[in-house]
């Protein structure tokens, strides 16, 4: 017959917890680990001074003509501009162009996910995608797409090209899009 045995108590707990521990790592070939009562409370503790001097590279400033501050694209309005763009940054434009307002969804790497409103259907860029809705013969087409410093887009008579991607920035330039 076989006999059962029920010990219990915290050190009783601990002695069998430790042991299995023990157990389970001598079974593998390695060294038990050192318990935290064999680490030293009071080592001494070195410190390294903070230097307060400027970064050896200075950042880059903005380019001529470019807004330095994200928000101001008035200048953009008639499709001919370079802007410095971050996620979440809204571009209007004049209607007539096809499109009436450009937005920055995100940076990544070095492309850039643009989604725009207008009434052009003529889309151009990498994951493209277009909805249109009309009524009374009014049209209205929401969309989006993806430029690439390598892949440039255009969205109605806008063409978008990514210049750079700096950090959580970039340069976005609208020019006239070339008559297809």
């Amino acid at each position: 017959m076989r006999s059962t045995t029920n010990a219990s108590g915290p050190a009783v707990r601990l002695a069998l917890a430790v042991g299995s521990v023990t157990a389970l790592l001598a079974g593998c070939g390695e060294a038990p680990a050192r318990s935290f009562a064999a680490v030293p409370v009071n080592r001494p503790v070195t410190l390294v001074p903070v230097s307060s001097s400027p970064p050896a590279t200075p950042a880059p400033s903005p380019a001529a003509g470019v807004p330095a501050t994200p928000g101001d694209f008035a200048g953009c309005r008639d499709g001919d501009c370079e802007a410095r763009v971050r996620a979440g940054d809204t571009i209007p434009i004049d209607p007539g162009l096809g499109v009436d307002e450009i937005s920055v969804v995100g940076l990544r790497g070095d492309a850039a996910r643009i989604a725009f409103t207008g009434t052009s259907t003529v889309v151009d860029g990498a994951n493209t995608s277009i909805s249109r809705s009309c009524y009374n013969d009014r049209c209205r087409v929401r969309g989006a797409l993806t430029i690439s410093t390598s892949r440039p887009g255009r969205i109605g008579d806008v063409g978008l090209r990514l210049t750079r991607v700096e950090g959580d920035s970039a340069l976005l330039v609208l020019q006239p899009a070339a008559g297809e």
